[in-house]
């Protein structure tokens, strides 16, 4: 009777179908503790619930245009040629 009262309070806490997903796989493999049935209904994943929102990303204070961080082209402003003569 105490494994009945076991079995019992697992519907209670974690669901009748949980539960009976629990036992249809513990059957198939011969086992009968219901202690490691708790432990197999906890090591399941959970029941799908409802997903959260997704969280809005605020626009940074103080972003700057892309424009900024572009490098020029051309490093030298005056357009001649670099001296490589030493």
């Amino acid at each position: 009777m105490r494994r009945v009262y076991a079995l019992l309070g697992l519907t209670r806490k974690y669901g009748d179908e949980r539960v009976a997903q629990a036992c249809e796989t513990a059957l198939v493999c011969d086992m009968f503790d219901v202690r490691r049935l708790e432990r197999m209904i906890l090591l399941a994943s959970p029941p799908p619930g409802p997903s959260a929102p997704g969280r809005i990303i605020p626009m940074p204070r103080f972003l700057r245009p892309i424009s900024q961080y572009a490098l020029p082209l051309n490093p030298n402003p005056k357009g001649d040629a670099p001296n490589h003569d030493h």
